[in-house]
């Protein structure tokens, strides 16, 4: 599977400086963390909008946890998740940055809004909500309706079968 930087939202490229190392890097550390055949790839795949969400939630991701340990990436798998999960805050931060783009992606493209937490259930599920709650990151939360995040699970797929088409 091939992926490129310009598969991408380039406001979203440009504003976070990510390079074509970046998304080596992001590709390395996704299969440590998932294997071969990581989800989070094929999301990326995707390109557009959606895969640019997925994009730019690993490049924070990553990012934060390379200042801790810039050696991450010569780890082996076991050793990375490890220390991914001794890590939550950053993947705390990489999913508020990804649902706030989200959001802002759907408003754009569907003329609804969602909560943060609405898409952060849809999107990315349960447990990693529940870690949004646990965190320090100062978001304001507040309880979501189901029939909320059944809408937002509804435009998200839509928004990726817009695949890489950019409006």
């Amino acid at each position: 599977m091939e992926i490129s930087l310009a598969d991408f939202d380039p406001t979203i490229v440009a504003q976070y400086a990510i390079t074509e190392q970046d998304l080596q890097q992001v590709a390395l550390y996704v299969r440590l963390l998932q294997g071969e055949d990581a989800p989070t790839l094929a999301d990326m795949a995707v390109g557009g909008y959606y895969g640019t969400s997925a994009l730019l939630h690993e490049v924070v991701e990553l990012r934060a946890l390379l200042e801790r340990e810039p050696e991450l990436l010569d780890w082996q798998g076991h050793t990375v998740r490890q220390f991914f999960h001794a890590n939550p805050a950053a993947h705390a931060n990489a999913l508020v940055v990804e649902h706030r783009y989200l959001q802002i992606c759907i408003e754009d493209a569907f003329g609804q809004r969602f909560s943060l937490e609405a898409l952060v259930t849809a999107n990315a599920g349960q447990r990693d909500f529940e870690l949004l709650l646990a965190s320090d990151i100062p978001v304001p939360i507040f309880e979501t309706s189901l029939a909320e995040v059944q809408q937002a699970e509804l435009l998200l797929e839509h928004l990726r079968s817009l695949g890489r088409v950019m409006r």
